[in-house]
């Protein structure tokens, strides 16, 4: 074999030794097997961040929080037990709501009307990057990524329909994502 191919074939796997979890480099020139692996969440993430350069993020993501629960489930047992990941999410959304219904009771008692409380609304949605899509009453042409039907008929992407309730996309993230859909009729 010429030292070129050699070199090349080292210069092409070198990145993917440094990423293994029981390779360490101690110095710049040597690499070290190690009987402990890396943290599994260390692990993870790196393989979350290289399989997001080759494949859709939301995916990746999916699988991510998926592996993540389970290792939080393996990893966390006796008395020192932590609340997995999805549990974790799970119980973050319910404080948000909480949160919001508190809010809107509040409003409620002070008299506000519903237009000031979901107002009050909008403004929260648009801090928390979300994007109306659709107004009640608003006619739009139909578009299967966005919109949901109401109702047993279905309608062509194009064709005319009335929002019935708005969708809102997300932009908090590396791009827009839709939350939830529009339900038109």
């Amino acid at each position: 074999m010429r030292s070129e191919d050699v070199t090349r074939q080292w210069n092409r796997l070198r990145p993917l030794f440094r990423a293994h979890p029981h390779i360490s480099k101690p110095k710049p020139a040597l690499y070290e097997w190690s009987p402990v692996a890396h943290p599994s969440r260390a692990s993870l993430v790196a393989l979350s961040a290289y399989a997001g350069r080759r494949g859709p993020a939301w995916l990746v993501r999916a699988y991510t929080d998926n592996i993540a629960d389970s290792l939080a489930r393996a990893e966390t047992t006796g008395p020192r037990t932590q609340i997995g990941w999805s549990e974790q999410r799970d119980q973050e959304k319910a404080a948000l709501l909480a949160g919001l219904v508190g809010t809107v009771d509040e409003l409620a008692a002070e008299g506000h009307s519903a237009h000031d409380i979901v107002s009050w609304l909008a403004q929260e949605a648009g801090r928390g990057h979300l994007t109306a899509i659709g107004h009640v009453g608003e006619q739009a042409a139909f578009d299967p990524d966005l919109h949901d039907f109401s109702g047993p008929d279905g309608h062509r992407p194009g064709q005319v329909v009335r929002v019935v309730r708005p969708g809102y996309s997300w932009s908090g993230g590396s791009r827009p994502v839709v939350v939830a859909k529009a339900l038109v009729a």
